[in-house]
């Protein structure tokens, strides 16, 4: 299953190694040094400074530029399909979650995932709304995870996908 996958062990090591100090993270660069987590790009420069006696003088739209650069490479790279999701509390934006799509394992959920994040299925035949646009996470756990997809009624019981209410295959 899913979980003897090396590309889940994977993100699974990766999400432990964070040990939460990146939950809300504003920086679009992250640095860590022999696995370790250091910081942001600033961090990075003060770090090579007092070991190496390194300054670097590069402005800093110049490394936003390289770091947006080098993240479009490595999503590019990777073969997957990435879709997001804009967050908003009181219809107040506070930020946008990328997902990965592992559509090789998983090639039916995943392509139910997408189009529920574009909305490009419209309607169900039973009149719902195939998409999460202002839908909710109905389940937070502190320190956790989030859970949501209910599009139905957004309290975690009732869904419904662009197969049908449910639907069988991979996970």
């Amino acid at each position: 299953g899913l979980f003897s996958c090396p590309n889940f062990q994977i993100a699974k090591s990766a999400a432990e190694e964070l040990k939460n100090e990146t939950w809300e993270y504003s920086s679009s660069v992250i640095s860590f040094i022999n696995g370790q987590f250091l910081g942001d790009a600033l961090d990075l420069q003060k770090w090579a400074h007092e070991v190496w006696d390194i300054v670097d003088i590069k402005p800093s739209a110049l490394c936003d530029a390289l770091t947006e650069d080098f993240s479009a490479k490595f999503l590019r790279d990777t073969k997957h399909d990435f879709v997001f999701l804009d967050i908003c509390i009181d219809s107040s934006p506070i930020g946008r979650l990328i997902f990965e799509l592992y559509c090789d394992v998983c090639p039916k959920t995943c392509k139910n995932f997408q189009v529920l994040c574009t909305g490009k299925a419209g309607f169900s035949q039973r009149g719902i709304r195939l998409h999460y646009k202002n839908s909710i996470f109905h389940r937070i756990v502190r320190n956790g995870w989030i859970q949501g997809g209910d599009i139905v009624y957004g309290k975690g019981d009732d869904g419904e996908s662009i197969y049908g209410p449910t639907f069988e295959g991979n996970w």
